[in-house]
């Protein structure tokens, strides 16, 4: 039975929530959400999902009915990006924090080390997983037998015998908290229709972060990610992945929703 009220939860910590085509985005400080996730985890009873929901996320929405019904049935939707940022500031006149799959992923590596609480997550290539698994043994004294790390073959969602082989070794370890690092909106597709089966409380795609935890990839400097350009410094380090989907698909959706104003 669950022991607590979200709604009440949102209330006392009082959570402002902005919507975006229908889908309500979440303005909250890192202490608070800290502070949220901390609670639910250690009470809730329900899988729940986390998004961190950028402009992307958005422009997926749009087109994707059950993309946009899962967006629209998380937990919370974290505003990910000057692009979401803006948008929110544009239509309320409000202006709200950014935070990402960056601020999220130390902070339940905190919650879960603190309430002895098991980790799985799956994506990534195994190079970068070795350095996570390395990097939160030492850092967060994490116990090893309480983080389950998988590297599962490229689109192994697809596949029905690989994807069953990730699942059953997730059923097998029981993880409070699940992970997915595959891509937005696969990550979240997949948690969506298998958080239930894991039980696990707390469920979230994190996409690159994994990369930067790792230290596989570079961060942009803070300076940027303060202006809310580190999106610039992503693109000019990978510019092969990003270029179509930042500047041919994303921007001219967001240039759209601004002139005609129906968001």
């Amino acid at each position: 039975m669950e022991k607590i009220n979200i709604n009440i939860l949102f209330q006392k910590l009082g959570l402002k929530e902005y919507s975006l085509c229908n889908i309500n985005i979440t303005s909250i400080t890192l202490n608070d959400l800290t502070k949220l996730l901390q609670k639910v985890v250690v009470t809730t009873t329900t899988p729940r999902l986390i998004t961190t929901f950028n402009l992307d996320f958005l422009k997926i929405a749009s087109k994707d009915k059950s993309f946009k019904k899962i967006c629209k049935n998380s937990f919370i939707n974290l505003p990910d990006g000057i692009g979401i940022t803006s948008l929110i500031k544009i239509k309320y006149k409000k202006n709200i924090r950014r935070i990402t799959g960056n601020d999220i992923f130390p902070i339940l590596l905190q919650i879960a080390k603190t309430n002895n609480l098991k980790i799985a997550i799956v994506g990534s290539t195994g190079n970068t997983s070795k350095k996570v698994e390395q990097r939160i043994l030492k850092e967060f004294s994490f116990l090893k037998s309480n983080l389950l790390i998988i590297s599962p073959p490229l689109y192994f969602d697809f596949d029905e015998y690989e994807n069953n082989k990730v699942i059953t070794t997730i059923l097998s370890f029981k993880p409070d908290i699940v992970f997915a690092a595959l891509g937005c909106p696969r990550q979240e597709k997949w948690l969506y229709k298998h958080m239930g089966l894991f039980n696990s409380k707390l469920n979230i795609g994190i996409g690159a972060t994994l990369d930067f935890f790792a230290g596989t990839k570079k961060r942009s400097p803070v300076f940027l990610q303060k202006i809310g350009l580190e999106w610039t410094w992503r693109l000019i380090n990978e510019p092969k992945r990003l270029f179509r989907r930042y500047l041919l698909k994303d921007l001219p959706f967001y240039i759209n929703k601004i002139i005609t104003g129906k968001y």
